[in-house]
């Protein structure tokens, strides 16, 4: 969280001190006193709309500051899976919301229909949906994906290509 304390005279901007403080109720700090494996929840309430790419990119600094780069390639092709599913909430809520904000309301029933589908997912593999604390550093997570899980993530990616065609289609021929 940034918080800038600025000194105005008039509407002349003379000084400004920037205050870094600490994210949702002192994460940071609160890490501070913990191992590198118990702080790895608290990065996954960081930002709640991006939970498990944030969750990554603390494990693999963790990862190589240890010099322990031994994850499997599943494990890694397996955290890039997950990651580009969270990439996919993280467009459908920007592009939903967006439409919103323009006077289309439509795409925001069919975003969230589809973000519901990739948390059920998420929370297939982890047992939750929003902070799932899917990564460990160091932690093979190539477990987790089952064939059962492959064709769930198949049929998936089929609905939502039909549904961002139809959010594409309605939003081209929306007068607003």
């Amino acid at each position: 969280m940034l918080r800038l304390v600025l000194q105005l005279s008039g509407e002349l901007l003379e000084r400004i001190d920037p205050h870094i403080g600490f994210l949702h109720r002192g994460s940071e700090k609160l890490m501070e006193s913990r191992t590198a494996l118990q702080a790895a929840v608290y990065v996954d309430r960081l930002d709640y709309t991006s939970v498990l790419t944030q969750t990554h990119a603390y494990c693999r600094a963790i990862e190589h500051a240890q010099s322990q780069d031994s994850l499997t390639h599943n494990t890694q092709l397996c955290r890039s899976l997950f990651d580009e599913l969270a990439r996919l909430l993280n467009h459908l809520l920007a592009v939903s919301t967006h439409s919103l904000d323009v006077g289309s309301m439509a795409q925001l029933f069919w975003a969230f229909e589809d973000r519901e589908r990739i948390m059920e997912l998420v929370e297939y593999v982890s047992g939750a949906r929003m902070h799932a604390a899917l990564y460990l550093p160091n932690q093979d997570i190539s477990e987790f994906i089952t064939f059962e899980f492959l064709l769930k993530v198949t049929k998936l990616c089929k609905i939502i290509i039909k549904s961002l065609t139809e959010m594409f289609i309605s939003l081209y021929n929306n007068r607003v």
